[in-house]
């Protein structure tokens, strides 16, 4: 689980570094991100199939789709270790608690945590 409170935290001991601030940002960034090509290889997936078009170019946007998942899953990843270690720098609880690595058990947990996180995100955003 993605701690939002922690985040609140890491922002306000930033308040006054313009480059932390960034860099918090871009991590945050790359969770909509990537919930962004999940949608977009699902949505794809459901609208087109092998009669739409052929076997191989079918194949072949699926799997050009699916890389740019990983790779996006990939810096989600990276943002969770940066903005664990600028909390463990700043002597605040980290993020995420989960364990952040590249095995596939703890990628998945991962990317749970982080499309929870954007969820609530947008349902609790401001009306």
């Amino acid at each position: 689980m993605i701690c939002v409170e922690n985040i609140q935290l890491l922002i306000e001991r930033n308040r006054e570094d313009v480059d932390a601030l960034d860099l918090i940002e871009d991590c945050l960034n790359s969770f909509d991100e990537y919930h962004a090509k999940i949608y977009r290889m699902e949505t794809w997936s459901k609208l087109y199939g092998y009669h739409n078009m052929s076997k191989d170019d079918y194949q072949s946007q699926y799997a050009a789709l699916d890389r740019s998942r990983t790779i996006s899953h990939n810096t989600v990843i990276g943002s969770i270790g940066i903005l664990n270690r600028l909390c463990e720098q700043r002597g605040i609880p980290l993020v995420y608690e989960g364990i952040v690595s590249e095995d596939r058990q703890h990628r998945i947990a991962l990317a749970d945590a982080v499309l929870a996180y954007v969820e609530s995100v947008v349902a609790n955003r401001v009306r």
